[in-house]
């Protein structure tokens, strides 16, 4: 009986467009899509939040897991995601995001969404001003 050879190939990796607000101690789940067709494997699914500039893209925070894909004998689309703790190395202001399939020498990598995540200042703690009587009568 014979065998078909399938190298494992992936396409176009896709990252949901919206803006959202998170704070220190947040999770931020990227959810990506991606195209695969090919030999059942275990990749790396790597996110990063960070600033692109004309260096390239400077990571502050980034996660990663293995995601197991089954083989796929046509390119197929399948989703997955990656959660993100939101620490204190991300001061407040906006930050771009993007994702990529594979090691140090990716498989494929996500366009770079630019300005989607906005860190919001940490809330003081609490503190209380002044106190005055408004009323007082009998019960």
């Amino acid at each position: 009986m014979g065998a078909v050879y399938l190298p494992s190939q992936y396409g176009l990796l896709l990252l949901p467009l919206a803006n959202v607000q998170v704070k220190a101690g947040d999770s931020l789940r990227i959810t990506c899509r991606y195209s695969h067709l090919g030999k059942a494997e275990s990749q790396t699914l790597y996110a990063a939040i960070g600033n692109s500039g004309w260096a390239g893209f400077d990571e502050v925070l980034h996660a990663s897991k293995t995601i197991s894909v089954p083989e796929d004998t046509s390119w197929n689309y399948r989703e997955d995601y990656v959660d993100v703790s939101i620490t204190t190395a991300l001061s407040a202001g906006v930050y771009d995001l993007y994702a990529k399939i594979g090691g140090t020498i990716p498989k494929v990598i996500s366009p770079t969404l630019l300005d989607v995540v906005e860190v919001l200042a940490q809330t003081p703690d609490s503190q209380f001003g002044e106190i005055s009587i408004t009323g007082y009568v009998k019960v």
